[in-house]
């Protein structure tokens, strides 16, 4: 559905400009949930912006089902955005906020009515009709942003971290309803955020981004088990990031060591890296807590500290080269404690830096 091909942003001149993108490009599937993620000021609220519209790219192309629409005003592409702070008027009911876009358009009457009803029993506000939406509650407002958006049935529906200013249940709640309106219309949504937990639970596919360059595209099992890069395993939910040493190849698969222990084979973002010092990912609920001296133990160290959070306690162990990691356990072992740490090899992945 859209083609950002080589796409660079520059705000000012001169020395004094700065690249909110470089080089971008990406793809984003027709009918897809598709999130741009990453931390604030690394460029995902621009490449929005520049799809909308409300920028122009200083370099590049940005297509829309297969059409350049580069020349295109805001108001004449096939796409609707939906703010953080909603922008609805306090003035009219829901029902005008709704049919407010379609009357610009000067669409019938009939089918401004029609669609109203349609949008409001879609978003599960047919008995607000007739409020203000000044009297509605903060989720209830978001579903008439959401209702006035899709309305003119665009072909793709732009986000920009729409949950942000709800409060947490609120926001679980809306992330629900967000999946399910995407997958009743079909539309192709584009969502900004910079929560990780907002983009694994709704997205079919995401572009984690960082200093204006995408760092990852894909699912979002596979930005969590396979990150390409020290960033992306970082950024994405808690991991652990150990050392180890390359010993080379075979195949896609990488040979590595940790200190003086057996070689291991595990995954690699590429094989292109040397041998010799590298990093590893493993995620804290991957890891099994054994006795030191268990042959199976990957990893050896002492438990500093611990954390109960429910459902479960968290140990933080210092292994033998001084780095620290989490694990995730059912029971704790004491403070003081020597421990071995083994995983599923599976489950490690080195890391590009």
């Amino acid at each position: 559905m859209i083609d950002v091909k080589n796409v660079t942003k520059r705000f000012g001149e001169g020395q004094a400009a700065v690249t909110a993108l470089g080089d971008v490009s990406l793809t984003i599937p027709e009918g897809s949930f598709f999130t741009l993620l990453g931390p604030s000021g690394c460029g995902k609220t621009t490449l929005l912006r520049l799809i909308a519209g409300f920028e122009l790219p200083t370099e590049g192309e940005i297509a829309l089902d297969g059409e350049s629409i580069g020349h295109l005003a805001p108001n004449n592409r096939p796409v609707n955005t939906v703010f953080q702070n909603y922008a609805l008027f306090p003035h009219m009911s829901v029902a005008r906020n709704v049919g407010f876009g379609l009357e610009m358009l000067k669409r019938p009457k009939a089918e401004i009515d029609s669609t109203i009803n349609e949008m409001l029993d879609l978003v599960q506000l047919g008995e607000f009709a007739t409020r203000r939406v000044d009297q509605l509650s903060g989720g209830q407002q978001q579903r008439v942003a959401l209702a006035r958006a899709l309305a003119p049935r665009p072909k793709v529906l732009l986000l920009d971290e729409p949950l942000s200013a709800l409060d947490l249940k609120l926001r679980k709640g809306m992330q629900s309803e967000l999946k399910r309106l995407q997958h009743e219309t079909g539309i192709t949504f584009v969502f900004v955020t910079h929560d990780q937990g907002e983009a694994l639970a709704m997205s079919d596919q995401i572009a984690v981004m960082s200093a204006g360059a995408i760092r990852q595209v894909g699912t979002p099992e596979e930005i969590y088990t396979a990150p390409q890069s020290r960033f992306v395993a970082d950024f994405i939910g808690d991991t652990n990031i150990v050392n180890a040493t390359l010993l080379g190849f075979d195949g896609d698969a990488a040979k590595i060591k940790f200190g003086e222990g057996t070689p291991l084979t595990v995954h690699a973002a590429s094989t292109s890296l040397s041998p010799g010092p590298v990093h590893v990912a493993l995620r804290p609920e991957t890891i099994h807590v054994v006795d030191e001296r268990a042959e199976t133990a990957l990893l050896r160290g002492e438990v500093v500290d611990s954390t109960y959070f429910g459902a479960g306690s968290q140990m933080l162990v210092r292994l033998e080269d001084g780095v620290s990691v989490h694990v995730q356990v059912s029971t704790p072992r004491p403070v003081g404690s020597r421990v071995g740490l083994e995983c599923d090899t599976s489950m490690l992945h080195v890391l590009e830096d």
